[in-house]
């Protein structure tokens, strides 16, 4: 009993601390421009910020955001560059208006593909709200960096410790 428990603990343990399998997912955390904005002119570049770094295969491009205009044109660089969690891609063709698509296929630190879609539209009048959005998307400081990986342990070690006390209690 005594062992199967401490197993169960470290096991739990395991899997609150390991940060790679409990905490990235390849979540977007800030898009630029902000997804369903309404923007005057079109941007220079398209970014996306995730949760979590962004993983590189020997040099292969796995990582990638393709940008398309209203008609389905590839309005995109066809390479884009990964900076820590951070993907940009290059816009080539900025002179146009109407719906903007942003496709994106990463692969986050857990080594999962993930993919998918947003829209912003350049050429109307901004409206207060998308102004707002863009200023102030939200983008964790630095200081809470890792503070996720911080609470998972001390939860992991009371796990762990209640399970000792378990252990030598039915021994008595």
């Amino acid at each position: 009993m005594r062992s199967k428990l401490f197993a169960a603990g470290l096991i739990g343990l395991l899997s609150l601390v390991s940060p790679s399998a409990a905490f990235a997912h390849g979540d977007i955390t800030q898009t630029l421009p902000a997804a369903d904005s309404k923007v005057l002119s079109a941007p220079i570049e398209v970014s996306i910020q995730f949760d979590g770094m962004l993983e590189t295969l020997g040099g292969a491009a796995v990582n990638s955001i393709t940008v398309t205009d209203n008609q389905g044109q590839i309005i995109s660089s066809p390479q884009s560059v990964v900076v820590g969690s951070k993907i940009t891609n290059r816009l080539q063709l900025t002179d146009i208006t109407g719906l903007v698509s942003v496709h994106y296929r990463i692969v986050s630190e857990d080594g999962h593909p993930v993919e998918g879609d947003y829209s912003f539209t350049v050429g109307e009048t901004p409206m207060l709200t998308s102004a707002v959005i863009e200023e102030t998307s939200i983008e964790m400081p630095r200081w809470y960096e890792g503070k996720g990986r911080s609470l998972a342990t001390a939860v992991g070690i009371i796990i762990v410790g209640l399970a000792l006390v378990i252990v030598r209690r039915s021994k008595k």
